[in-house]
């Protein structure tokens, strides 16, 4: 009850907050001097996007999708956890049930042409888990798609993180060549430096995204409007247009060697705190900046460097 009241009184405040502290971060970080806007969106395409939960896609790329889905790209999508650990009242048993209904839901919605669910444990994502990359593996050769949609390997969630590097793994047991990686932000803000690839939206296909997020009636802990927030000020980044999603825009092996660097380094994903509503938006960008920075720095560097020896 007293959690509730402390809620309450603190969420006006901190919404204006939040609106001010993104407004200024992005505004005036650093950017590069050219992205690539709208480059996903070229010639016909099959899209496959990798979602570590049901949800991670639309809150990451959801608008890109619609995109994508108005220009009858085919679009694969493959959930691989269980989504049974999310905070419910339920038992796990139904949540994995209702999550499951909302991902068949968001099929329906984008018109989905093929949808997998890998059934991974929620929270236990392995990506030293070889059946889990065979299974990856398959789904690549039956799908054979032209763009791959995953998460940014600088992210505060284990599952995320594991979730793109058993598709990096998979991707280059697939095709070692494969250069139309789009990994996109979740719950951990990418550092406008690292972003080097853009989806525009206007004002109507910014409201379509918010549609979409009235389909995850089970995810009531999750707020939503700070990942709205977000892609309003992403405008700002691209200097164009009412919202923007970014990615980072890698092959694979560009992916590979970015990991090993991080890895290297000494990432986890327990050092970031994972944003997920206004109260802890802050937090999301404040936890170990510096180092979020870094890793997000080493990142750009490789794949800068990589792109330079071609």
């Amino acid at each position: 009850m007293a959690k509730k009241i402390i809620k309450a009184i603190l969420k006006y405040p901190l919404i204006l907050i939040n609106r001010i502290y993104t407004y200024f971060y992005y505004k005036n970080s650093d950017k590069k001097d050219n992205y690539l806007v709208d480059d996903m969106f070229k010639g016909e395409n099959k899209v496959l996007v990798f979602a570590p939960h049901v949800d991670d896609e639309t809150i990451g790329a959801g608008g890109t999708l619609i995109r994508h889905k108005n220009r009858s790209d085919k679009i694969v999508l493959v959930y691989i956890s269980d989504g049974g650990s999310s905070t419910s009242e339920l038992s796990r048993e139904e949540v994995v049930l209702e999550r499951k209904n909302e991902g068949e839901c968001l099929k329906e919605t984008l018109g989905i042409y093929n949808l997998y669910f890998l059934d991974e444990p929620d929270g236990s994502v392995n990506s030293s888990k070889e059946e889990l990359i065979e299974k990856i593996v398959q789904i690549l050769e039956i799908e054979k798609p032209d763009i791959i949609y995953t998460p940014f390997i600088v992210d505060g969630h284990r599952d995320h993180v594991e979730t793109t590097i058993s598709a990096i793994k998979a991707i280059e047991k697939w095709n070692s060549e494969f250069d139309s990686i789009y990994m996109y932000e979740v719950n951990s803000p990418i550092l406008p430096s690292t972003v080097n690839a853009l989806c525009i939206m206007d004002e109507k296909l910014y409201n379509e995204k918010e549609e979409l997020y009235k389909i995850f009636t089970s995810q009531w802990a999750m707020g939503f409007s700070a990942f709205s927030l977000l892609n309003r000020r992403k405008k700002l980044i691209a200097g164009e247009g009412y919202g923007a999603e970014v990615f980072v825009k890698s092959d694979v092996e560009e992916a590979r060697k970015a990991l090993e660097v991080i890895l290297e380094r000494g990432f986890k994903p327990e050092q970031f705190k994972q944003l997920s509503s206004e109260y802890n938006l802050l937090m999301a960008y404040r936890q170990n900046s510096q180092l979020k920075n870094e890793y997000n720095t080493l990142v750009d560097k490789v794949i800068t460097e990589e792109l330079a020896r071609r």
